[in-house]
């Protein structure tokens, strides 16, 4: 894969789920220059640019991993999402004005807040709520997420499933393929204690959320008095 701003040369790239050929398309690099590509692929029927497979890819691994753990998703699966949408291009655009690493669509940038979309910092953290969102929508079922990710949360409802666009059934086989698997860990079930009240044998009140191993510790403390 390459890059190209002068010449051309044919290529044919699967990312963002889809097969496209055809058809050339432009972002302006971080350096401002205007750079031109047949390299792409789709989402909701949209070509995310993708970058050089011989430039350097900036090291976002600390980004993800700080918001994946803020909001709960699995870091591979965000690397994942973001290899195929953007393959880490943080100045990705697509013909349906899909944006940045995570290729965010206007509507999502706005509902999330993002200032400046080709920010990789807020770029990530919007798309990881959104994951997030998608993941308590879709009770975790991974398919479900990434269609949803890739096609829309109204989509899969209306067909009860993956969507029935060839898109859209690549885009979920390429991200499962490379986060490594086709479900989710269990969400960790945290259980809640009621706060009880305990009083030693020498009187001293002790407000826990732990009653019997608080108990114990309070039995121990007594003996040793």
């Amino acid at each position: 894969m390459s890059w190209i701003t002068q010449t051309f040369s044919p290529a044919i790239v699967l990312s963002c789920g889809s097969l496209r050929a055809g058809g050339f398309y432009s972002y302006v690099d971080h350096n401002g220059v205007k750079v031109l590509t047949n390299l792409g692929g789709s989402r909701r029927g949209s070509v995310a640019a993708e970058s050089s497979a011989s430039a350097p890819t900036p090291n976002f691994a600390p980004l993800i991993a700080d918001y994946s753990k803020q909001y709960g998703v699995d870091p591979d699966l965000v690397s994942a999402i973001i290899r195929v949408e953007s393959n880490f291009n943080p100045r990705a655009v697509s013909p349906k004005n899909c944006k940045g690493l995570m290729q965010l669509h206007p509507e999502t940038a706005r509902r999330y807040g993002v200032s400046d979309v080709f920010d990789p910092a807020e770029n990530i953290e919007a798309g990881v709520k959104y994951l997030s969102y998608l993941t308590d929508s879709f009770d975790r079922n991974l398919d479900l997420i990434l269609a949803a990710y890739n096609a829309g949360e109204n989509a899969v409802r209306k067909h009860d499933g993956i969507p029935p666009y060839a898109e859209t059934r690549q885009y979920v086989s390429r991200v499962e393929s490379l986060f490594g698997r086709d479900t989710l860990e269990p969400k960790p079930v945290h259980r809640a204690h009621r706060i009880v009240r305990l009083v030693t044998g020498d009187g001293q009140i002790i407000l826990t959320n732990t009653p019997v191993s608080q108990r114990e510790n309070a039995s121990a403390g007594s003996a040793m008095r």
